[in-house]
C-alpha cells in the first residue's frame, strides 16, 4: 500500500507540471552546436526548473536614449500554451495573445502592438528556448560584442515557424566560453508593422546583457543595453532595458485574454504570422535543403556584423 501510494504520488505530481511550448526537438547543424547549446541550457539552470514554473511573470522599464519618456510595462506569459498579456499602466492600455488572435485596449503607439507581445520574455528566455521544435541551431562562430573585447562562442538560431516571440530571421547568442552564460544577442527585425520591407530587415541589432538573477533555479538575464546597426561601426547603446519583481510561482490569470469592449485586433501581425507559418509548413514538406546562413564577421572595432 505504502508503495502504490508513493507511485500515485509521483504520478500526480508529475502530470502537475506543464510542459514549456518551446521545450521540443530542435535540429542542429552539427555535434558542437550541440554541445554549446546545452552548455548554455545547463548554465542558466536547464529544463527541469522551466516544468516546474507556473509562468513569467515581470514588470519592466526601457529607456531610449534620447528619446520620449520611459516605458513602463507588466508582462505575463504562460509558459505551458504561450498566452501572454502586457498592461501599460501609464497609457492603461493591453495586449493579449491567446490561441493566434491578439488584441490591443487604448494602443498609443504607431506600430502594430503584436511587435511587442511575448518580445522581452523571449529575449529572457532565449537560453530555454534553443530547445524548441522548429528551432534550427548552429553553426558555431566566433565574435565579439559593442564595447567589449572579449571574444565569444556565438551560436545561430533560426526558426522554422514565425510566432509572435521572434520578429525576426535569426538569433545569435553569444556565450561565454567559461561560464556558458548568453552575454548578448544579435539579431534582425523584419516584422512588417517595423520595417518597410520584410525581406529587407532592419538590423542587425545587439542586446548586452549585464546583470543576472535566479528565480527557482532558473539564471534569467534582467538588465540589458541596446544597440544598433551602427554599432558594428563603434556605435554606442541607444536603450537600456530591466525586469524587477520578476515571478515564476504565480497562476496565469487568464481572465486577462478576454477581449474587453473596444478591443481592436491586430490583423497586420495576425496575417504576417499565418503567413510565415504556412511558407514554414511547406518548407518543411518539401525540405532536406540546407538552411541559409548570415555570416558573421569581427571587425577591429569589436563588433560583430
Amino acid at each position: 500500500m505504502l508503495r502504490l501510494l508513493l507511485i500515485l504520488t509521483l504520478i500526480a505530481s508529475a502530470s502537475a507540471q506543464a510542459t514549456p511550448w518551446f521545450d521540443g526537438s530542435p535540429d542542429f547543424t552539427d555535434e558542437a552546436s550541440r554541445s554549446l547549446a546545452e552548455k548554455v541550457l545547463q548554465a542558466h539552470g536547464g529544463m527541469q526548473p522551466m516544468h516546474e514554473a507556473k509562468s513569467l511573470q515581470f514588470s519592466f522599464f526601457t529607456k531610449v536614449l534620447g528619446g520620449p519618456m520611459p516605458f513602463y510595462s507588466f508582462e505575463a506569459v504562460d509558459l505551458a500554451t504561450g498566452d501572454a498579456y502586457i498592461v501599460w499602466p501609464f497609457w492603461d492600455a493591453t495586449v493579449a495573445w491567446k490561441d493566434g488572435e491578439l488584441w490591443s485596449k487604448e494602443w498609443p503607439m504607431p506600430m502594430p502592438a503584436g511587435f511587442f507581445i511575448r518580445l522581452t520574455a523571449s529575449f529572457m528566455t532565449l537560453p530555454w528556448q534553443i530547445n524548441a521544435d522548429g528551432a534550427n541551431i548552429g553553426p558555431v562562430r566566433q565574435a565579439t560584442l559593442p564595447e567589449d573585447d572579449k571574444v565569444y562562442d556565438v551560436l545561430r538560431i533560426t526558426f522554422d515557424q514565425r510566432s509572435p516571440s521572434m520578429p525576426g530571421t535569426f538569433y545569435d547568442l553569444f556565450i561565454d566560453t567559461e561560464s556558458g552564460l548568453m552575454k548578448g544577442i544579435r539579431f534582425d527585425i523584419n516584422h512588417p508593422g517595423m520595417v518597410a520591407n520584410p525581406s529587407q530587415p532592419l538590423g542587425p541589432n545587439f542586446h548586452v546583457f549585464g546583470e543576472y538573477k535566479k528565480f527557482d533555479g532558473l539564471l534569467l538575464p534582467t538588465f540589458y543595453k541596446s544597440y544598433g546597426a551602427g554599432s558594428a561601426n563603434g556605435g554606442g547603446s541607444n536603450a537600456y532595458h530591466f525586469a524587477w519583481d520578476v515571478r515564476l510561482d504565480q497562476p496565469f490569470d487568464s481572465s486577462r485574454l478576454v477581449a474587453p469592449e473596444g478591443a481592436v485586433q491586430d490583423a497586420v501581425s495576425m496575417k504576417w504570422w499565418q503567413s510565415n507559418n504556412q511558407q514554414s509548413n511547406n518548407r518543411n514538406r518539401n525540405s532536406e535543403s540546407a538552411i541559409a546562413i548570415d555570416p558573421i564577421t569581427t571587425d577591429a572595432l569589436g563588433g560583430a556584423r
